[in-house]
């Protein structure tokens, strides 16, 4: 299970991946969050709740469905990631976020395009990510 951002050009540029169900009362989710770009190489592991995950995905369909409008994935729980997805009028998807390591005081921002072609893949990701985590909390 991953979901996969890419730039235009359809380079990786980050990645959350690695789920796992932490929570049994309440769906805690840990995941990892990959981020590579021109020799920069980065690893966290952040917290999530299965509803921010569900967000996104309603966001990304609203976006994909009109060709615009924007939203975001900002595990409120952790507050330490905050990613926009934008649609610009010329048909890129714009991707705006950072992500805060408070044991290092080290924050990654960052900014690039992708395609909207790609918007499909991100749905994907987003589905069956969120379908194996529903399977194993009700497993």
């Amino acid at each position: 299970m991953s979901i996969v951002v890419k730039d235009k050009a359809g380079e990786h540029i980050f990645s959350l991946t690695n789920f796992v169900n932490k929570g049994i009362e309440h769906p805690v989710i840990e995941y990892e969050f990959y981020f590579i770009y021109n020799g920069f190489e980065t690893k966290l592991i952040l917290d999530a709740e299965l509803f921010d995950l569900e967000d996104l995905l309603k966001g990304l369909m609203y976006i994909n469905n009109n060709l615009k409008g924007e939203c975001y994935f900002e595990p409120v729980m952790s507050g330490r990631m905050k990613i926009k997805f934008g649609m610009t009028d010329q048909g890129h998807l714009d991707i705006d976020g950072f992500v805060y390591d408070a044991s290092y005081s080290i924050k990654l921002s960052f900014k690039f395009l992708s395609d909207q072609s790609f918007l499909s893949d991100l749905i994907s990701g987003c589905t069956i990510t969120i379908a194996s985590l529903t399977e194993n909390l009700l497993g």
